[in-house]
């Protein structure tokens, strides 16, 4: 019995371990969705809220995330990322990725008043979650390593994989905050602003997709204190347009009906 229970718990290390990680931590994801509350204008955030119901704008943004640990939401595994080879162009499949997902999430939303209220919310607790995955880079990564899940790295205050360093440890050692998010924003003048809110989901996987290079940019598997410094600005500045984009998305699916 004893061997067994062993046996068990080992089983269930291997998969904590080896499974994928998730996008930005619940850290990231909870900042996302209050740079999107903090800049949503006062109609459409009450709107928002009437459809998302019990859940608060962070409880929405890490919903997916939660929801893994229940083998009902198994199916949602594939929907957080979108992996293609270095080089390679994306080409459209009738696969769910966070891509047709996200877009189908936002197509299904704007009909929020002819269809049920639990649909709707549904579709933003996706909305909320996919808008901020997209915004990391290694969840549009390349499939050879599944993300940087494959490749362990270690820096001066963690060890980990590449991608849950950039979820959740380089966050915490560079020491990002909501606030340098906010000081981010105003160094902005108000037409960069516009340009960042524009909606364009492939726009915006391309752009996550352009930190790739820096992202794989550290030698004998070390991420130095430059290399650390470097991400935190990257990071900082994902979590403010992904923050930004979701109140631009949550305004256009308000926008023109009841």
């Amino acid at each position: 019995m004893k061997n067994k229970i062993l046996s068990i718990v080992f089983v269930a290390l291997m998969v904590s371990i080896s499974g994928p990680s998730m996008a930005w931590g619940k850290k990231g994801h909870e900042m996302v969705a209050a740079i999107a509350y903090h800049y949503l204008d006062a109609a459409t955030k009450e709107k928002v809220k009437k459809y998302l119901g019990k859940y608060s704008f962070e409880e929405a943004a890490t919903w997916m995330d939660e929801s893994r640990s229940n083998s009902y939401y198994d199916y949602m595994r594939t929907w957080h990322y979108l992996d293609f080879s270095k080089g390679a162009e994306f080409k459209p499949t009738g696969e769910h990725n966070i891509i047709t997902v996200l877009n189908s999430a936002i197509a299904s939303a704007k009909r929020y008043d002819s269809i049920k209220r639990k649909d709707v919310q549904y579709d933003l607790l996706l909305m909320f979650h996919l808008v901020g995955d997209l915004h990391q880079p290694l969840h549009v990564g390349y499939p050879e390593d599944r993300g940087g899940n494959d490749i362990s790295v270690r820096a001066a205050k963690f060890s980990a994989n590449l991608h849950s360093s950039w979820d959740t440890e380089i966050i915490d050692a560079a020491g990002v905050t909501l606030e340098d998010c906010y000081k981010l924003y105003d160094g902005y003048n108000a037409q960069e602003v516009s340009d960042i809110k524009k909606i364009n989901i492939m726009g915006w996987m391309r752009e996550s997709r352009s930190f790739l290079d820096t992202v794989y940019g550290f030698k004998d598997n070390y991420l130095d204190k430059n290399y650390v410094d470097n991400a935190g600005i990257i990071i900082k500045k994902q979590l403010l347009l992904g923050g930004l984009r979701l109140a631009s998305l949550l305004q256009e699916v308000f926008a023109t009906k009841g």
